[in-house]
């Protein structure tokens, strides 16, 4: 296995030139088959994309202007040490899934009928308006960071943590992401796995980064393995008398039935928990100002690089005393420190 790989800049500012390096795809082929690591393919390499642009554990080193030699030792040491122990896998069947789908149907349904002030226009996208199933989409991705934080969090610790399911007509206060804290938790969903930045806005006490891997479709996911699908099919079948359209029906049948039987809930959704930051004057951004591989900054809010998040027990031990958990007792024995 290689040792060392050679990228410059503008691998690093371009996803697609960096995942197209084909020393780098090997390797995170052997690394993911031999740490067992719960992100795809190409998860993964984004992922590694964005501890070689903030340069987590060291991972890279110039070599000369623009040139930088990846350190593949250093590369294993932060999926080992980080990622995969800040790693949780979601099934679609699980019971706080399964209350986020529910929640997120709902809260649009509240959205589009006025009974919530929250918009149906997207913020940052030039004020386009969203269809229903998008907004259903965004709400579920929005708070799936929510869920595996408690996942991680219970699993790692003797604690429960209360997630707020609460649909509210107030989006002036700011909504506690861990319901049962006595400090005010932000706990925000990214599914761009290259970002360097977690971000908080203004009010909240601590800041908490997730990167989630979502299937392309999850609306239709849970569609189809929970039967709902097959039933629409043999319905249409059971009214059409047209061929083609039968024909049609037995191609659908084929794609999205022949790597699982319905009723049979095999999809999992991958997120990686980066860690937290403590709210403080001096993460705090101003509008206009502009952030490395993030742009300029759209409204005011506190901003830290990955590379800067509290990671380790004995990190989520503090925090969780700190907002309010007595006598936090881990499950599992912390690794040794770098």
């Amino acid at each position: 296995m290689l040792e060392e790989i050679y990228i410059t800049k503008q691998h690093l500012s371009s996803p697609s030139k960096f995942k197209s390096i084909d020393e780098l795809r090997n390797l995170v082929i052997d690394l993911k088959n031999r740490l067992n690591i719960g992100f795809s393919e190409e998860d993964l390499i984004f992922l590694v994309l964005s501890a070689c642009r903030c340069n987590e554990f060291g991972i890279v080193v110039e070599v000369e202007k623009n040139k930088f030699l990846m350190d593949v030792k250093a590369l294993k040491n932060w999926i080992t040490e980080k990622l995969i122990p800040g790693t949780v896998l979601l099934n679609l069947d699980d019971p706080d899934i399964l209350r986020l789908l529910i929640f997120s149907i709902e809260i649009t349904y509240s959205m589009f009928s006025g009974e919530s002030r929250a918009t149906v226009t997207q913020k940052g996208f030039r004020e386009r308006k969203r269809s229903f199933e998008g907004i259903v989409v965004d709400q579920f991705v929005g708070k799936l960071g929510e869920v595996a934080v408690k996942k991680f969090l219970e699993r790692h610790f003797e604690v429960e943590i209360e997630l707020d399911w609460e649909i509210s007509s107030d989006i002036t206060s700011h909504r506690n992401d861990i319901k049962n804290s006595k400090k005010l938790i932000s706990v925000k969903t990214s599914p761009n796995l290259a970002g360097i930045w977690a971000e908080a806005d203004e009010g909240y006490d601590y800041g908490i980064m997730v990167k989630c891997a979502v299937p392309e479709h999850p609306l239709l996911q849970f569609f189809i393995e929970t039967c709902g699908f097959k039933t629409l099919l043999n319905f249409v079948e059971s009214i059409s008398k047209d061929e083609l359209i039968r024909e049609y029906l037995n191609n659908i049948r084929t794609r999205v039935f022949g790597f699982s039987n319905c009723g049979q809930v095999r999809t999992q959704i991958t997120c990686f928990v980066c860690g937290y930051f403590q709210i403080s004057e001096d993460n705090l951004k101003n509008r206009g100002e502009k952030l490395e591989y993030l742009g300029e900054v759209r409204e005011q809010r506190h901003f830290v690089k990955v590379c800067d998040l509290k990671y380790t027990l004995e990190d989520w031990k503090k925090f969780l005393e700190d907002i309010g958990f007595e006598k936090v007792q881990s499950k599992i024995e912390p690794p040794a420190s770098r």
